[in-house]
């Protein structure tokens, strides 16, 4: 690779959204990622359906999306006809895997799991082949707050109840 810096992302595009795929948070990355010479690998819950990526329909947010990555420079990594979407009985390939041109050659290994994920998505695996330094970068927007406290409170009482009971020094 010829670039040294690589963004590992994941999106969500909800099939119930106003607007046509990409978003704009999308179409940000991507211009960030060109501008500052970054590679992107991206793993997306697109919600489209086309069966040149062997879904078993068509919907409308596809032509979209394929209009899209024909005109950026993200080629999908996409291999076979696996489904990535596995629920109530319905299995389709809803997930597109998109990466920078040039990044393919440095992914090894690509396979859907059929290892249970704990959603209705089955896990993607990968190994990028090359040597990175690991930057994790959370958007703090999408936190939920009330949640966060509310487990945060919950784990500080275990904890505090926990060296009542025990003696031990729990660090608090």
């Amino acid at each position: 690779m010829d670039r040294k810096m690589v963004a590992v992302c994941s999106a969500h595009l909800p099939y119930d959204s106003q607007d046509p795929p990409p978003s704009k948070i999308f179409e940000d990355l991507l211009r960030y990622c060109e501008i500052d010479n970054i590679y992107l690998v991206l793993w997306c819950n697109c919600n489209a359906q086309l069966n040149v990526w062997s879904s078993t329909k068509c919907n409308s947010r596809w032509e979209e999306l394929v209009e899209f990555q024909n005109s950026s420079k993200l080629e999908n990594f996409n291999q076979g006809n696996v489904q990535t979407f596995c629920s109530g009985g319905w299995l389709e390939l809803i997930d597109i895997s998109l990466g920078t041109f040039g990044i393919r050659e440095s992914i090894i290994g690509y396979e859907i799991s059929s290892e249970p994920s704990l959603s209705d998505h089955r896990y993607i695996l990968f190994t990028l082949q090359c040597s990175v330094q690991l930057h994790l970068i959370r958007n703090p927007r999408g936190t939920n707050w009330g949640f966060f406290s509310g487990d945060l409170k919950d784990r500080l009482v275990s904890a505090l109840e926990l060296n009542m009971k025990t003696g031990l020094d729990c660090g608090l």
